[in-house]
């Protein structure tokens, strides 16, 4: 029998310098260390392109220890995207860029030509060994999920196959869930009799785990007993002393000296817990209990490879913020190739970093930092390319395009300062609001939706661990808070920017912040007509209406909403509103002109709100304030303050939006953003009214 383990060490782009060295001494220093103890311990290892960039700059010294695994024959180190991207999500352009990179840093520091690579987080598409042939490589890693898809059982799960696509062969190692769910969390000889006990049922072979290395010292309980009580050396110790029956080795090495167990041809695919993300809310949590109920009944593992969820593409229905990241890091994708910029091919293939656009047990698209790092390095590429093509100063364009790929199209306006997507067809909302000279999206926040882990909220949590073994994360329940229940509030629109919403005049700011308010209006989430648009004399524009309606009793009555957005070359957006209310009889209601906008702390000095007359206001507060002028957000970290101003006295409502969501810690309250919302009596019936809205960031 062989051991085939190979250790995933990753940190995502955008990942906060204390989390990085954190994890370097509780998790990656530790382990590596063990292992440099043990040279007859052979396994493979890949650190992921942000990691390696932080421990050049950090710890060469960690670096200089795998390296000197790699010399004496004990690591097999593998390739892959260099910033983690999900390598069938990005255009082969970038996907084989991002392996050659991996694959050059790999001989020039590790003095290693890698032959297999890593797919981040086994996200599989059938047409990968196409896209990926011109990079040379032979193997990857899949999940034993590929492979019950693909017909398969239990006794296949050992060994390698082949699959192929346009005669493009590679070779596909299974790792098989046993020893994932065993490996830290089960006593090294449990993992030995499943592999001596595979060996006298099937003969010679291999058995592959491949997992993340933050489970060796991150995860909850593991630093304690991985490597304090000694779990690691102990697993280690147990399998060298097996070496009679048992040897270790890297895929590579094995793939050189053992046939395939045959040809495989996997559908679309990635781990179990993955997929079961992907679905919809309701359909996740009815398919987590209609596993729970196999198992319980004992059939669970009879039926496996019959029960599936969805697709990772499903996380860019699921969150249109994913969507949008992601449709935009295409449009960028090929701006940048076409400009042939390295440094903005640098930026690209960091925001290509996956962390960000999905969801799951981990914060991912719920952590804003993350989400910022994407659209920083997104606006970064554009703006070096846009340079090049505009010069520095005095230039301002307006496209049209359906940019997120929902059939309806999109205004883009942009300018040496900002740049904004328009979404005529979702109340003509602003989705994107890019201040260039710093990389920052003041638009980066997040909807406060339904997730299926909220129906934990309404069950006990239980801790029965036996001898101090921690368990999987998958099998935790952790609430970092009490009352979380409390704070579960689902928002019926997507958060947008100039968001209008028509209100009985009764509705107060906490009905209002809780959703739990009656909409008048059918503005906030409806298509406005996009009347022109245009670019000229150093200004974009746009202008968009909707023959609205007010829903209240008696009605509907007419209102009608015309708004032009305009961005000038020096960076100043304006949003000119008139509401035209044409029956004379229309009951009294109230305009209410929605921002939200985000600075990614509410908590933070140096990232704060201030009135226009200088006062400063936690984020952390709501806020009902009457008759103001506009306000600041101000960024001292980052080096800008956006000032929102209004050409008439109103009222401002002023919520953080937050959101319960999961990490690998538990359930937790995570801040997505702030809305601020500007006040307005509706025009006296059969009248009009006009107000103008401008944002400046300096």
């Amino acid at each position: 029998m062989t051991l085939l383990m190979v250790l995933h060490s990753h940190q995502p782009v955008g990942n906060f310098d204390h989390v990085l060295a954190h994890a370097v001494e509780r998790c990656y220093r530790p382990v590596l260390e063990i292992l440099a103890e043990y040279p007859e311990f052979r396994c493979g290892l890949h650190f992921t392109g942000p990691l390696l960039n932080w421990l050049e700059t950090n710890d060469p010294a960690l670096l200089e220890l795998v390296a000197g695994l790699c010399a004496r024959g004990q690591a097999e180190m593998l390739s892959g995207g260099y910033y983690e991207p999900l390598l069938a999500s990005i255009p082969a352009r970038d996907a084989l860029d991002q392996l050659k990179r991996q694959g050059d840093y790999t001989r020039a520091r590790f003095g290693q030509e890698p032959t297999g690579f890593w797919l981040a987080e086994r996200i599989w598409e059938p047409a990968l060994p196409a896209k990926l042939a011109r990079s040379g490589l032979a193997y990857t890693l899949v999940d034993d999920t590929h492979f019950y898809y693909a017909g398969l059982g239990p006794d296949d799960m050992f060994g390698y196959r082949l699959t192929e696509r346009e005669g493009h062969r590679l070779a596909l190692f299974p790792t098989h869930k046993e020893l994932r769910y065993a490996i830290p969390f089960k006593e090294p000889q449990e993992t030995l009799d499943f592999l001596h006990h595979t060996l006298e049922r099937r003969g010679p072979c291999a058995a592959t785990y491949g997992d993340d290395t933050e489970k060796f010292g991150l995860w909850p309980g593991t630093y304690q007993w991985v490597i304090q009580k000694g779990w690691l050396r102990r697993f280690i110790e147990a399998v060298l002393a097996a070496g009679d029956w048992l040897a270790t080795s890297g895929p590579g090495r094995y793939l050189q000296d053992h046939p395939p167990g045959g040809r495989v041809y996997p559908p679309t695919a990635s781990y179990e817990e993955m997929l079961t993300w992907a679905l919809p809310a309701e359909a996740s949590l009815a398919l987590e209990r209609l596993i729970k109920d196999l198992e319980s009944e004992g059939r669970y593992e009879s039926m496996r490879r019959f029960l599936r969820g969805g697709l990772w593409d499903n996380f860019l229905v699921k969150y249109p913020e994913s969507n949008l990241m992601h449709k935009r890091m295409l449009a960028v994708s090929a701006k940048v190739a076409a400009s042939g910029d390295p440094v903005a091919r640098d930026h690209l293939h960091q925001a290509q970093c996956n962390c960000a656009y999905w969801h799951g047990l981990f914060g991912g698209l719920y952590l804003g930092h993350l989400r910022h790092a994407v659209h920083q390095h997104l606006i970064a590429a554009e703006t070096l390319v846009d340079r090049a093509a505009w010069g520095e100063r005095g230039w301002a364009e307006c496209s049209v395009t359906d940019l997120d790929a929902d059939g309806r199209d999109e205004v883009i306006m942009a300018c040496p300062e900002l740049d904004l997507v328009v979404h005529p067809g979702y109340g003509g909302s602003v989705s994107c609001l890019n201040h260039r000279p710093s990389a920052f999206n003041l638009g980066n926040t997040l909807t406060r939706r339904r997730e299926a882990y909220h129906a934990h909220l309404q069950d006990q949590a239980e801790d029965d661990q036996p001898h101090g073994q921690p368990a999987s994360i998958h099998d935790q329940v952790v609430f970092k808070e009490d009352d979380l229940a409390d704070h579960l509030v689902y928002d019926w629109y997507r958060r947008a920017v100039f968001q209008d919403h028509l209100l009985r005049p009764e509705v107060s700011l906490a009905d209002f912040a809780a959703g739990r308010y009656q909409e008048w209006g059918d503005l906030v989430d409806q298509p406005f007509g996009l009347q022109d648009h245009g670019a000229a004399d150093g200004a974009a524009w746009c202008r968009l209406a909707r023959p609205g309606r007010l829903w209240a009793s008696g009605g509907p009555w007419p209102v009608n909403l015309r708004k032009r957005l305009e961005l000038r070359a020096d960076g100043q957006l304006t949003c000119a509103y008139r509401i035209d209310v044409p029956q004379a009889d229309t009951p009294p209601f109230v305009l209410a002109v929605e921002l939200n906008l985000t600075l990614l702390a509410s908590a933070d000095p140096k990232r704060r709100l201030e009135t226009l007359a200088g006062e400063s206001l936690s984020l952390e507060e709501q806020w009902d304030l009457p008759a103001l002028r506009g306000f600041r957000l101000v960024n001292d970290d980052d080096g800008f303050t956006a000032t929102v101003s209004i050409d008439q006295p109103a009222r401002l409502w002023v919520f953080g939006v937050q959101t319960v969501s999961a990490s690998e810690s538990g359930l937790e309250r995570t801040y997505q953003g702030s809305s601020f919302t500007f006040l307005l009596p509706g025009p006296a019936s059969g009248g009009q009214g006009q107000v103008t809205i401008t944002i400046t960031v300096q």
